[in-house]
This record gives C-alpha cells, sequence and structure tokens, in this order.
C-alpha cells in the first residue's frame, strides 16, 4: 500500500534520510517541515494520508502541538523522539498517536510502524462506523417504539450511553419554550439506572434545585455550535456566571457536551451530557454526536409529540431486551463505582466488533471476567474462548503453545500440536499477562496478528487464522518498553482499544456489594446457610488497601466463613500490610512541557558522561544520538556545562 507522507523533522540530514527510506519503499512524500507553521502550510495544500511528526521542533510550539491539530483534522500521525523513558510516552500517548519510534531506528523499524499506523487507522474508522450504523438503529426504533415519553426518553438516554461517557444528562426539548415541563434531567446513578430531577425531588447535596438549573438553561440556551469543554477551559467558562458555578461545584461537574438539534433550520431543541469526573470528552466523541444530529432531532422531537404519564417511575428499570448487555453480578462483575461502569460502558462499545481489546489493571481486578463478557456479547459468542496465560509457560516452548508444532520439530515433539491461535480459529484468543512475554517471541506474535498467519514449528505450511485478540496486563507497558523489554511495535498492535479496571481501593464504595456476594456464595455451598457481618467487620474491609485486589478479599472472605461459628462475622482478622503496598492517595504529577523534558534528559545524561559530549562514554552514546545533532540541541535549549545549581 503506498502512502502520501509528511515529514515534519527539524534536522535536515535525518529529515532527508527519512525522505530516502520512504521513497524507496514506493511512498510518495509531500513534502519536509521543520516547524508546526511549516506543516499546517503544506497539510492545507495538500492532505497527508500519515504524518511523521518529531516531538521538539524549532519555534514556539512542538510536535504535541502539531498533534492536537492533526487530530482534529482526522490525519494519523507517528512520533518520532530521541527520548524514549517511560514519561514522554505516557504524555505522548494522551495525544493517541498512531505510532512511536525512538530516534535511532532501522528502515525495517519505520516501514512496519507505519503498517501498524495504517491498520490502527482503518480499524479506527472501522470502529467509528460500526458504531454510527449500530447507534443509528437505535435510535430509529426510538422513533418507532411504542409507549410513553419517560419510555422513550429513557430509551434514548440508554442508547446513547452506549457510545458517550456522562454522569448527568439533561434533555431539551423545546428551547423556546420558558417553562420546566419540557426539559428532562437525569443522574446516572449505576451502570443501568437513572434518577430524575423534577420539582418532586430536590437534590440532597445542596441547596440546588430545579429552580436553579432552569435558571441556568435560560441562560445556557442558543448556541448553535457543538463543543466541549474539559477541567480548567469548563471550570473557567462557568466562573462568568456565579448560577452556573454553583451548578458545577454543587454536582461536581468536570466536563461538560452541548449538541444543539435543529428543528425547521432553527435551533429548537438540545442535549448536554456532563461529566463528573473520570473520562474525558473527546473529538471523537462530538463526531459522533454531531453525525447523529440529524436523527437525533428526529427523536427527540417525536419524544416532545408523544404524549405524558403521570405514573412513570423516576427510576428506569431495564427490561430484558436483546441489547441487554451487562447487569451488575454476571461473570463477577459487581458494584456501580464512576470507575467501574466506565469500564464496562467501554465494554459495550467494543464487544460487538473485532478491535483488539487491551485490558489493563493490577492482580486480582477481575480482567479474565471482563473478557468473558466481552466474547459472550459478541457475535463469536458461539465460538471457542481460548486462555493463554503468557506468564505460565516455559520460555521453551512459547511459542510451540501459541502456534503449534509439527512431529519432530524439537526434541520431545512425538507429535504434531495444533496451537492456541489454530484452537481459538473463528473465536477469541485471550492473551493474559502478555506483559511476560519473551521479546524473542514478540516479533512472531506481530507478524500472526497483523498477517492473520502462522506456521508451526518445524513446518512449512502458512495457515490463515480468524481470531479476535484480547490481551491483558498488570504491567505498565510503557516502562517495559523503556527498559527494552516490550516492542513498540507490538503495543501499538493490540492497544487499540484499551479498558482500564481500576484496582479495588480506587472503588471502595464497591466493598460492601462484593463483602455480601462472597458471603452469600460461601454461605450456601459451604454452611449451607445465609452469612452476614457487623459494621464494625465491613469498616475493617473498606479500610484497608486490598494489594490483591478482588481476589484477595474473596479468599478472606471464603477462610472467615469457614472459620466462623455463627452465621454472623463480627470481625475479621485482616492480613498484615505488605511493604510498599501502603496505600497513598493519587496526587497529580506536575505536567511538564517536552522542551523542559528534553532539557531535563540531556543534562542527566550529561551528568552520567561527566560532561563529555562525544566519544565513548558520552551523552551522546548514551542517548544514541549523534554528536552533532546533541550539540544542536544542547545550543537551541541553551544548555551549557558545568550547569549551575545541577
Amino acid at each position: 500500500m503506498n502512502l502520501s507522507i509528511l515529514i515534519i523533522e527539524d534536522e535536515f540530514l535525518e529529515a532527508e534520510n527519512l525522505s530516502i527510506i520512504l521513497k524507496n519503499a514506493g511512498h510518495a512524500v509531500l513534502g519536509i517541515a521543520k516547524s508546526v507553521d511549516q506543516a499546517i502550510g503544506l497539510i492545507n495544500k495538500s492532505k497527508p494520508d500519515i504524518v511523521l511528526v518529531d516531538i521538539v521542533l524549532k519555534g514556539d510550539l512542538n510536535g504535541i502541538h502539531l498533534a492536537h491539530i492533526l487530530n482534529k483534522k482526522n490525519i494519523p500521525f507517528i512520533f518520532l523522539s530521541a527520548n524514549s523513558n517511560a514519561t514522554t510516552l505516557e504524555q505522548a500517548i494522551e495525544t493517541k498517536p498512531y505510532g512511536f519510534l525512538v530516534k535511532p531506528f532501522r528502515e525495517k523499524e519505520l516501514l512496519i510502524a507505519l503498517n501498524v499506523a495504517v491498520y490502527r487507522y482503518q480499524k479506527n474508522i472501522e470502529l467509528i462506523s460500526r458504531q454510527q450504523k449500530w447507534l443509528n438503529g437505535l435510535l430509529t426504533s426510538v422513533i418507532k417504539m411504542p409507549g410513553s415519553k419517560s419510555d422513550k426518553i429513557l430509551s434514548l438516554i440508554r442508547a446513547l450511553t452506549s457510545f458517550l461517557p456522562f454522569d448527568f444528562i439533561v434533555i431539551d426539548t423545546k428551547l423556546a419554550d420558558k417553562s420546566d415541563s419540557v426539559v428532562y434531567r437525569y443522574q446516572r446513578t449505576g451502570f443501568d439506572a437513572y434518577d430524575k430531577l423534577d420539582d418532586k425531588k430536590k437534590q440532597s447535596d445542596g441547596e440546588l434545585n430545579v429552580a436553579d438549573m432552569n435558571a441556568a438553561r435560560k441562560k445556557c440556551n442558543g448556541s448553535s455550535n457543538a463543543h466541549f469543554l474539559n477541567g480548567q477551559d469548563f471550570i473557567d467558562t462557568c466562573a462568568l456566571s456565579p448560577l452556573l458555578d454553583k451548578i458545577r461545584k454543587t454536582k461536581k461537574f468536570t466536563a461538560v457536551l452541548w449538541l444543539p438539534l435543529l428543528f425547521r433550520w432553527d435551533v429548537d431543541m438540545g442535549i448536554t451530557f456532563y461529566r463528573c469526573g473520570g473520562e474525558r470528552y473527546t473529538q471523537d466523541h462530538l463526531d459522533l454526536m454531531v453525525s447523529m444530529q440529524d436523527l437525533l432531532a428526529d427523536v427527540v422531537d417525536s419524544i416532545r409529540k408523544t404524549s405524558e404519564d403521570d405514573g412513570a417511575s423516576e427510576q428506569f428499570q431495564p427490561s430484558k431486551a436483546p441489547n441487554q448487555l451487562l447487569s451488575p453480578g454476571i461473570e463477577g462483575i459487581i458494584g456501580n463505582s464512576p470507575k467501574l461502569i466506565e469500564a464496562l460502558d467501554k465494554v459495550i462499545q467494543v464487544a460487538p466488533f473485532d478491535n483488539t481489546v487491551l485490558i489493563l489493571g493490577e492482580t486480582g481486578v477481575g480482567k479474565e471476567g471482563i473478557v468473558k463478557a466481552i466474547h459472550h456479547l459478541s457475535p463469536r459468542k458461539g465460538r471457542p474462548l481460548v486462555k493463554v496465560n503468557c506468564a505460565a509457560i516455559p520460555v521453551n516452548l512459547v511459542e510451540s503453545e501459541l502456534f503449534g508444532h509439527e512431529r519432530g520439530a524439537f526434541t520431545g515433539a512425538t507429535e504434531r500440536r495444533v496451537g492456541r491461535f489454530e484452537q481459538a480459529n473463528g473465536g477469541t484468543l485471550f492473551l493474559d499477562e502478555i506483559g511476560e512475554l519473551p521479546i524473542e517471541v514478540q516479533s512472531k506474535l506481530l507478524r500472526a496478528l497483523q498477517e492473520k498467519e502462522i506456521e508451526r514449528v518445524g513446518g512449512r505450511a502458512t495457515i490463515k487464522t480468524d481470531v479476535r485478540i484480547i490481551a491483558a496486563t498488570n504491567r505498565n507497558l510503557l516502562k517495559e518498553i523503556a527498559a527494552g523489554r516490550f516492542r513498540m511495535d507490538l503495543y501499538y498492535r493490540i492497544n487499540v482499544f484499551p479498558i482500564y479496571l481500576p484496582p479495588l481501593r480506587e472503588r471502595r464504595e464497591d466493598i460492601p456489594a462484593l463483602t455480601e456476594y462472597f458471603l452469600q456464595y460461601y454461605g450456601r455451598n459451604i454452611r449451607a446457610e445465609a452469612m452476614s457481618v457487623s459494621a464494625a467487620a465491613l469498616n475493617q474491609l473498606e479500610d484497608y488497601s486490598w494489594p490483591g485486589n478482588i481476589r484477595e478479599l474473596q479468599h478472606l472472605i471464603e477462610r472467615h466463613v469457614l472459620q466462623a461459628r455463627s452465621s454472623r462475622i463480627e470481625a475479621f482478622e485482616m492480613p498484615d500490610q505488605m511493604p510498599g503496598n501502603e496505600f497513598i492517595p493519587t496526587i497529580e504529577p506536575e505536567v511538564k512541557s517536552y522542551i523542559e523534558m528534553d532539557r531535563e534528559h540531556i543534562i542527566s545524561a550529561l551528568k552520567k558522561a561527566n560532561g563529555k559530549v562525544s566519544g565513548r562514554g558520552g551523552a551522546a552514546e548514551l542517548l544514541k544520538l549523534r554528536p552533532t545533532t546533541l550539540t544542536s540541541k544542547m545550543k537551541r535549549l541553551g544548555i551549557t556545562w558545568p550547569i549551575a545549581n545541577a
């Protein structure tokens, strides 16, 4: 596949070398830019298929600034950087690049990175297209469905939940109407539960009531541009109005997305989504909602034409419909904490499609339950779900375990063995603890994922496979990449759709529900009676940091049910806190610019090299840079040696 590529690189020799490699591979180079301004000019003339972007550039703007522009223009990009530390990787990934290359890199690495980037971009486009088709069908069914106004509103909310994160939603069916009877407000209280806010229910979380919300509605109505605001931008906007600021603080909103809906060419209706933490709104969220704008207008118009129902329930209790996807208790997924709900929402989004999923989280958080949920909610549910524990296979048998082997392939191979890829054909392959996979096997796994074909050990035939990949790890893969233990191209290949499962200490509000579930389970199976715990015992569980997460809680309860002298547990014998596992509240680190990070990284290398720039053991060798490149960077960053107060 030949691509049109734009290079953003301020080092002349590096840019020319990239250009030669790309042209020799059959790609077209649209141009080379040294700054963000030059890059924008070239992009406006001709839109490239993909952009190679150096993070550190000449001028006030760097590669991160350009990345945000490329995202808005829906142009995929790969970062180039001489810095491979975990902090750089983490901050670069915030912009959602399609690849990351650490200088110096080989020609083969560049071409592989391009292939992976194109694959990920195509899969992202496919996912968005399928989501649009799926949402289109759900919204059309809301228009056609019988029932009351409240039934339709709640069906609409439920449909939107699968595609957009929100904790509070306002559906205004007639902006020009000053009465409050045309606006509907719902607070999300659980995975599939929503509470309606109306005049009958004043809020218990402060002095905020419907009158305040309605007054704010009059201030906000009228904007014809769909938009979103996150974090400080949202805070600054609300600060312009005391009433809006009061609502933000009372409801603890952290982000907003506004979607105006047209009727007869006027902004006549609107939907406002609010977040109280967690996932931020992105351009992808906005683009999806805007693509459905006309259909959503038809849905809301059909809702306002539907008759009222005075006896409607204020809390939504979903029916067992075919699209009922998850509920607490299925596959051990128990709880209603915001971070868990956020993860379950992502499960709903990705389950119907074949996109690769990467599940991140500590040991014992329930990753396998999420994998089972994704598989059983997918079109592959009738086919095998095959699990491979990458950490439990001896290094010399990993390749045979994954791809199989022929008879006589190695000592002890007395018969042909079918590997896990073939066993999972047509179904799902779960690669658990993929971070433990030996580096020498990772390249072969990458080929199997990319080419959708394998070769058995000792075999010559190529075997086509049709497998959906779900990977999981308790390791920080960015740190593993920085340490040279995990391939960056494999990371980008599996990190198509990440789902983060929070540790139990970050969802303590779920401990009572989990405790009740395990108590009753082991009570029935061990003692054949219902079990309970005292308030003091439950407090013990809520105060512990749970380094082993849900699995540790489960085993603790099982042990105490076995040892209990009655059906009530008065106190738990809690394990000693493991050294280094004391619970420490998360503190947001100071965000540094890439120029500051680059400067600190170079200074660190100079210190280690005792000020020596070039030659054996010099800073250039440590940073894997040409001495001339390092000297140029030092000059640009104002670094002299020795550093005063360094």
